[in-house]
């Protein structure tokens, strides 16, 4: 049977090979230097000197040594990579970020139209206070031309239709929750907003509503166009719209709760 070292170094070196990214020069020494700082446990210097058994407990003692270092090994070269850019936004191509669900792949041939407007039913206020999520509008869009909120109580939208932007969409649900959204992309890059992590999608990619159980609305598919999504006080925000990212993050950080 394979080592669990082993096992770990061919992860990793697929891992490296679909990373689109160089650490920086001073990268490896200072993971290396971090990682032989680390305490080695102590054990005894001649274990068989008293019985088969107290050497057999010593190897096994080895191995778990060994494994604990590898895996800290793995943990800091990993933390250490998430400090670039390509690397951090592929992490949510592999655990999600705040309830979306990223997929790589081509939706298709064709361009994005642009976002569905969203039909006024109710108030922002109204909107806010029927959801268990904080709700934030962005002041450089103003009032919203339409604010709807999901029969679920999953998800809030808002539209904007008569600014120099065109047409606008935001939505807005719960970050805490098993994933409510799916994107299927060519490509995903990382962006900040107000120095917290976001996600930018340039490219034309297809996007659906998830059912509580992860299962896919195949109604709810559509192709969408350039894309902002993050997170704020445990709520994911999607900017969809005509949009440079210069823009997109200026929108974002205007962004203000709604009391």
């Amino acid at each position: 049977m394979a080592d669990f070292g082993d096992d770990l170094v061919r992860d990793l070196a697929a891992l490296g090979r679909g990373i689109d990214a160089a650490p920086s020069s001073g990268f490896t020494t200072e993971v290396m230097e971090r990682v032989s700082a680390l305490p080695t446990p102590d054990r005894p210097v001649h274990p068989w000197s008293s019985s088969w058994r107290g050497a057999r407990e010593w190897l096994a003692d080895g191995v778990a040594t060994r494994r604990r270092r590898v895996a800290l090994v793995v943990g800091a070269v990993l933390l250490a990579l998430l400090a670039t850019p390509p690397v951090r936004a592929a992490v949510a191509d592999w655990f999600g970020f705040g309830g979306l669900l990223v997929e790589t792949g081509r939706p298709g041939p064709g361009s994005a139209p642009p976002p569905p407007a969203v039909t006024q039913d109710r108030s922002v206020q109204e909107a806010a206070a029927s959801v268990d999520f904080p709700v934030s509008l962005p002041e450089e869009l103003g009032a919203p031309d339409g604010v709807t909120v999901s029969p679920d109580r999953r998800l809030v939208s808002m539209s904007w239709s008569a600014g120099e932007d065109g047409v606008v969409r935001l939505d807005q649900f719960d970050a805490d929750l098993d994933f409510s959204l799916l994107k299927t992309t060519p490509d995903v890059f990382f962006a900040t907003v107000d120095g917290n992590d976001a996600l930018w999608f340039v490219e034309p990619h297809e996007v659906a509503l998830l059912e509580p159980d992860g299962t896919r609305r195949t109604e709810s598919a559509r192709l969408a166009g350039h894309t902002l999504v993050w997170l704020d006080d445990g709520t994911t925000l999607r900017l969809e719209g005509g949009l440079t990212q210069e823009r997109a993050i200026e929108i974002a950080e205007s962004s203000v709760p709604v009391g």
